[in-house]
């Protein structure tokens, strides 16, 4: 069997290598230019990331459905066009409170357009590839992150400005290469038959769909905890006396290390063999190891290590999660059930910021940490909970 990744994939693998970097331009620096920049409260810069988010749930289910009705192609054309032209109406309209809520919540939508439809091609398109394009993908973009942060620092440190002119021209090229690789990308087939749809269905027993839902609220969960890099603890750590180019840093190992680390990565999680429930026990436990380091940082080193431990536990639990979603799919469900994952995530993003900024502004950055650490104990006891989901690669 052949087990080179095909062209198709491999566009999507560069076009999302090219979203992430446009996007790494700007979230690591939402919060900080909404409270230091625009000078508003932390609990309003926590409004704009919910409503970023909340619209990316709007995207994510919008995005899935259309890619089972409508192919995935239209729906893809259909998304990069209207994030092309957030990307855009964010350059030019973002230096009043107002006009950055508008179109952050803009770019949250036609992004979450995006994810599920490139996740369900991904699947549908290479299936003997197993979680090989997934993974694929989250490599890609964690390149998008290290490079992304890794330039986003040195340019915001002459003018935050040019973060908003950098995110636009990387959303033109994300545009340019999925529009020249559209030829190669074509609709996989879908099941039309409806007994086939309902014998796939009765595959899928209540325990194996109570499962899907622990992955999912855990996945948010985690997700919640995650975002707190991007805001109160982006915040705390300003305090602390880290500054711009050193926070962009922890990005940019972040993004490194997942690309790096990749083939000692793979090693080990052939040791799972097909165990995923077993992944994310061990990822949620290393999540919640790093959030027993982060309460205790003074400074630049300490969170670097927090942060390298953190990101351990990401690449055992990100890439896991739209595999699962991919196997337990029935026919002609592919999109709405990678939509129903990367909601999962939106959720966590979305109420993450909010919830934790009203704690930090009432009630201070150590009743926020004693709150990551109760809800890291959560994932990981949901996945501990949950049935084993056993998904077994179909290459050879």
């Amino acid at each position: 069997m052949n087990n080179k990744m095909p062209i198709s994939v491999w566009i999507l693998v560069i076009a999302m290598a090219l979203n992430t970097t446009a996007a790494s331009f700007l979230w690591p620096f939402n919060t900080l230019y909404i409270h230091d920049f625009l000078g508003e409260s932390m609990t309003l810069a926590g409004v704009a990331l919910l409503v970023n988010s909340a619209l990316a749930i709007v995207g994510n289910y919008i995005g899935g459905t259309l890619f089972d009705r409508i192919g995935g192609k239209t729906t893809l054309m259909i998304s990069v066009g209207l994030l092309l032209a957030s990307s855009l109406g964010f350059l030019l309209f973002h230096a009043t409170f107002f006009g950055y809520l508008v179109w952050l919540g803009l770019i949250g939508i036609s992004g979450g357009l995006v994810f599920p439809t490139v996740y369900a091609f991904a699947g549908l398109i290479w299936p003997e590839g197993g979680r090989r394009s997934f993974n694929a993908i989250y490599v890609a973009q964690n390149v998008g992150v290290a490079l992304g942060t890794a330039m986003s620092g040195q340019i915001a440190r002459f003018n935050i400005e040019w973060i908003f002119y950098a995110n636009f021209f990387l959303s033109v090229l994300f545009v340019v290469v999925l529009l020249f690789g559209l030829r190669y990308l074509k609709n996989p087939a879908r099941p039309v038959v409806q007994s086939q749809l309902e014998a796939a269905a009765t595959t899928l027993s209540s325990a194996t769909m109570k499962s899907m839902w622990y992955v999912a609220v855990g996945y948010a969960v985690l997700w919640f905890v995650y975002v707190q890099w991007q805001g109160t603890i982006a915040v705390h750590s300003k305090d602390l006396g880290v500054t711009i180019s050193q926070y962009s840093l922890l990005w940019t190992v972040n993004g490194a290390m997942i690309v790096f680390a990749q083939p000692l990565l793979n090693r080990v999680l052939r040791q799972f063999e097909d165990d995923l429930k077993r992944q994310l026990i061990i990822g949620a436990s290393i999540f919640l190891g790093a959030f027993l380091i982060v309460p205790f940082a003074g400074g630049f080193g300490m969170f670097m290590v927090a942060m390298v431990v953190m990101t351990i536990g990401e690449m055992f639990v990100w890439p896991a999660v739209p595999t699962i979603a991919a196997k337990l799919a029935p026919p002609g469900k592919a999109g709405q059930y990678q939509g129903l994952v990367n909601i999962a995530a939106s959720v966590g993003r979305m109420i993450g910021p909010t919830l934790s900024g009203f704690v930090y502004d009432m009630f201070g950055i150590t009743a926020v940490f004693g709150m990551l650490l109760l809800l890291a104990t959560l994932a990981l006891t949901l996945f501990v909970i949950m049935k084993d989901i056993r998904v077994t690669e179909k290459s050879s």
